[in-house]
């Protein structure tokens, strides 16, 4: 198992960037977060293994469709959204995931990576799925990652 004090992350920048995606992941796992998460890919300095990272660069795919039925209510006119709220969720999400001023750890989000690299202005140089739904082993993932550098 991967820890911060992985000799992997000798340097207290790494393990500090390790511990928050920890804590993020650990929210992410519990549940119970205003949009349906299908996919997390990390991506820039800390997987390009960056000796002094500047922040952990996550992108978070979602469900539209499912996220949508989240905030679908029923009440005597029928069926409607409650879109206020829909379209509060990708920061009601980030509110989720990390604390408000935290500025090292980068949360974009969108419903598929296609769409998000195609409104980059650089393509990404390396980018790593790290966790599904139905495969939870991110840090598995990363230690790979690691190892073949």
């Amino acid at each position: 198992m991967m820890t911060p004090s992985d000799t992997r992350f000798a340097e207290p920048r790494k393990r500090i960037l390790y511990g928050k995606l920890e804590r993020v992941m650990k929210r992410l796992e519990k549940g119970d977060l205003p949009m349906v998460i299908t996919e997390v890919y990390v991506f820039g300095s800390f997987l390009r293994n960056k000796k002094r990272p500047r922040d952990l660069d996550l992108l978070l795919i979602y469900d539209s469709d499912a996220t949508l039925k989240m905030y679908e209510a029923v009440d005597g006119k029928g069926p409607h959204w409650r879109l206020s709220q829909m379209g509060r969720s990708p920061s009601m999400l980030r509110g989720c995931l990390k604390s408000n001023a935290e500025k090292s750890v980068d949360i974009s989000i969108c419903p598929s990576l296609e769409e998000y690299t195609r409104d980059l202005l650089y393509p990404m140089d390396v980018c790593l799925r790290i966790w599904t739904p139905a495969d939870r082993d991110w840090r598995g993932k990363l230690r790979e990652h690691f190892s073949k550098e």
